[in-house]
């Protein structure tokens, strides 16, 4: 495709200005698109929706920030009409904007694609026949729906009504060359402490206090720590309790790290735990498989459909104390089983988690997309 031939792609996504100390799963992952071979595909036209704070702003300023953001959405798209629109979004009020600028693209006869990324969107359609209702309108003004995982796909299909070639199912792509390389070079530590990581916000839904409780249970003679990589609005209270009692001298806050620094914290590491209540796909655990490391995740959103207990990681149902300090006992006191189900999650992402076969399958999902004008609406002249 030569520069003068690429087709204009509008990407709302998390594209934060250099400086802001944003972060998350959506910049990591947009990140690594501009850095890939993706941008040599399209013209972009880059609108950036990452949340301005942790915790988020009053809703008055939400809203405030939002239209502005739908007001830009409609001025970029009118200025220099795209050829298909790319929308990543979330969970809660990200819905309601980006499946409002899927309408609208609908409406001026160009092919949106949603890309929903947040955890929890499944469990509450689950949980209300009502917001399902909703969510099968709103997503009604995309083309195609690009899902994280099977059980994104899934629902795309049973609950959103999309045909299946409509809801082709794309990976995440955070196994970079560098944590691969790490993978690689990683020897098994057979003794002296092992040190544990987890990456993500500080929240209660990543399950943070969970995990405290859950180590401050743990019984074993294997001395340990582990690092918190991340921030948020517990973490003030995760500091006090792991100051006290058991936990005291066994865990350490490192706030948010990037490039060489996160790399770094997952080449000095053992075992990653992520007790999340609810999830998508999380890039974290991709990255931790992709560096070699034990994995004990929750049996929330995609991850089921990657993770498997006892093969390439150990599974615990969400919000279960009791379970998670079991798994942890275990991976922790059976070196055999830690580097068996190390070396499994290694091969899975080396196998299904790199940049390059994601960047295949977006660019074909787009061009269908393209090719597919929807017909309902006329294309405005």
């Amino acid at each position: 495709m030569t520069e003068l031939a690429r087709p204009r792609l509008l990407f709302v996504g998390a594209f934060p200005e250099p400086g802001r100390q944003i972060f998350g799963g959506h910049v990591t992952a947009c990140r690594a698109l501009l850095e890939s071979s993706f941008p040599r595909h399209f013209e972009l036209d880059l609108i950036d929706s990452t949340q301005i704070s942790n915790p988020p702003p009053g809703l008055v300023t939400r809203l405030f920030i939002a239209a502005r953001r739908f007001c830009q959405f409609l001025w970029r798209f009118e200025r220099r009409r795209p050829d298909v629109v790319l929308l990543f979004l979330a969970i809660g009020a990200s819905v309601v904007e980006k499946c409002a600028m899927a309408w609208y693209a609908r409406l001026r006869g160009v092919p949106a694609v949603l890309f929903p990324r947040g955890g929890g969107l499944l469990d509450s359609a689950k949980r209300s026949p009502t917001y399902r209702r909703f969510l099968r309108i709103a997503f009604g003004g995309g083309k195609m729906v690009f899902c994280q995982s099977k059980a994104v796909q899934t629902f795309a299909i049973d609950a959103l009504g999309f045909r299946a070639e409509e809801a082709p199912v794309i990976l995440n792509w955070t196994a970079t060359a560098e944590l691969l390389a790490i993978g690689r070079a990683r020897h098994p530590r057979a003794e002296g402490p092992l040190r544990l990581l987890f990456v993500g916000w500080l929240e209660t839904p990543k399950g943070v206090l969970d995990l405290l409780e859950a180590l401050r249970r743990l019984n074993i003679d294997r001395p340990y720590s582990i690092d918190f990589v991340g921030d948020g609005a517990l973490a003030a209270e995760a500091a006090t309790l792991a100051g006290e009692g058991a936990l005291r001298g066994h865990v350490r806050f490192r706030g948010w790290l990037t490039g060489a620094s996160l790399r770094e914290a997952f080449a000095e590491s053992d075992i990653f735990v992520l007790p999340s209540w609810e999830e998508g796909l999380p890039n974290a655990m991709i990255e931790a498989f992709a560096a070699k490391l034990a994995v004990v995740v929750t049996t929330v959103g995609g991850i089921p459909d990657v993770a498997h207990d006892g093969v390439n990681a150990l599974l615990v149902p969400s919000r279960n104390v009791d379970e998670l300090c079991r798994a942890l006992a275990r991976i922790m006191a059976d070196d055999q089983l830690r580097m068996e189900v190390a070396n499994a999650g290694f091969a899975t992402a080396e196998r299904k988690f790199g940049i390059d076969a994601a960047v295949v399958k977006l660019v074909n999902g787009l061009e269908a997309a393209m090719n597919h004008r929807l017909s309902t609406f006329p294309a405005a002249s």
